[in-house]
C-alpha cells in the first residue's frame, strides 16, 4: 500500500527533522539501494542528537517515547506497516552524530 509506505517515510523524516533542530547545519538524507532483483533498501540518515543504546532497545515498543509531547506510536506503527508489507525496519545511532533508519523491502 503506497500510502502506508509514504506514512512510514513521512514519520522517519519528521523524526529526523526533530532530531536535527538544534544543529547548526542540519542534514537529512534519504537514499535507496538496490540489493538484488526483488530487494531494496531505503535509508533515512540524519546528523541529529543520536540515541543512547538503552533507548535504541526500546524505540519500536508501542508507547515508548523520549519526547515530552510524543505518543510513542510512530516507530511502532512504522514497524507494523513494514512487517505487513513483508519488509523490515532497523536503526543505528551514535550520540551527537545522528541516526539511520533502514527500510528493507
Amino acid at each position: 500500500d503506497r500510502i502506508q509506505i509514504e506514512q512510514v517515510l513521512i514519520n522517519l523524516i519528521k523524526n529526523a527533522q526533530e532530531a536535527c533542530c538544534k544543529k547548526g547545519n542540519p542534514r537529512i538524507e534519504v537514499k535507496m539501494n538496490s540489493l538484488s532483483y526483488r530487494q531494496c533498501q531505503i535509508i533515512v540518515n540524519d546528523n541529529g542528537e543520536g540515541m543512547l543504546p538503552e533507548v535504541m532497545d526500546k524505540i519500536f515498543v508501542p508507547f515508548f517515547t523520549t519526547k515530552s509531547n510524543g505518543s510513542g506510536i510512530g516507530l511502532s506503527l512504522c514497524k507494523q506497516i513494514m512487517n505487513r508489507h513483508g519488509g523490515s525496519i532497523s536503526a543505528t545511532s551514535n550520540i551527537s552524530q545522528g541516526s539511520s533508519f533502514i527500510l528493507h523491502f
